[in-house]
């Protein structure tokens, strides 16, 4: 599933919400939180990508060139 897709089927969960609010038994509440964790667990989130590709790599500088002061 895409973020787009993920996001979308979030905003219609928050506006069934809004709409019901104060109606919401403690089973539904439960049931809702568990579906937002299967959204979010099965959306693919390239930004959260921890590969090596995405790992951020500091310059390595050659310090064996470098002047020595005394």
């Amino acid at each position: 599933m895409n973020i787009h897709e993920s996001i979308h089927i979030m905003l219609i969960l928050l506006a069934h919400v809004f709409r019901g609010a104060g109606t919401f038994t403690l089973e539904e509440k439960i049931k809702m939180i568990n579906f937002v964790g299967y959204i979010l667990h099965n959306t693919d989130l390239p930004l959260l990508n921890t590969g090596d590709s995405c790992y951020y790599q500091p310059h390595k500088t050659n310090h064996s060139s470098t002047p020595r002061i005394n």
